[in-house]
């Protein structure tokens, strides 16, 4: 059982679950040489940058990984050390989308390509994590640190909203999400999370 602290990280899961569904709607849109818009591939990136690895991995390296260190974890090894190391996966995979999101000239045919394997990586790579995280990972914190230790951690956690993301970023942020959701998840492929459970995203948004 999660406690309200780490109930926050996993609803973060949840609505970003939803947007690697809609990231492989739009690959698969490129893949089938389908119009697309340059600006929603900048919109990925942004909410990849700024809500996946800003904020919510952001909270898990400088809060709850430190916290867990504290209990005794080792920081660059076991799980935490996996943890950190499929982050900075993820980063290069998405500085990839980038680099091609922001090309100002017409996406060539390999261009194309490019962007769709490493949307598909990326996404693979991410639900994967995910699930060791919501499996694994959280109910370990919860079983090593203490009832005061999981309060602190959630009021880093928003300390660190306030003072990282700035006003209004995260509600920006979810309009953002939830606008990719609904122009591409449905055309995700079947194997993505789509028909899955979901419980709602986080902040009630």
């Amino acid at each position: 059982m999660t406690s309200n602290t780490t109930s926050i990280l996993v609803r973060e899961h949840e609505l970003i679950l939803k947007v690697l569904d809609a990231l492989e709607g739009f690959a698969s849109m490129i893949e089938r040489a389908d119009p697309v818009y340059p600006q929603d591939a900048r919109a990925f990136v942004e909410f990849f940058r700024e809500f996946t690895d800003a904020c919510h991995h952001g909270k898990e390296e400088d809060i709850l990984f430190a916290a867990m260190v504290d209990a005794g974890f080792p920081s660059e090894s076991g799980p935490l050390g996996v943890m950190r190391g499929e982050h900075g996966r993820g980063r290069r995979l998405v500085r990839r989308l980038r680099d091609l999101a922001e090309r100002v000239v017409e996406w060539t045919d390999e261009d194309r390509e490019s962007f769709a394997g490493a949307a598909h990586a990326f996404a693979e790579l991410l639900r994967e994590h995910i699930r060791k995280e919501d499996e694994v990972l959280y109910p370990m914190a919860e079983a090593h640190l203490s009832a005061e230790q999981l309060r602190r951690v959630g009021e880093l956690f928003r300390l660190f909203e306030e003072q990282r993301t700035g006003p209004g970023a995260h509600e920006r942020l979810h309009k953002l999400a939830h606008e990719l959701i609904e122009r591409y998840a449905l055309l995700a492929p079947s194997e993505s999370t789509l028909g899955m459970k979901r419980v709602p995203s986080c902040c009630g948004l």
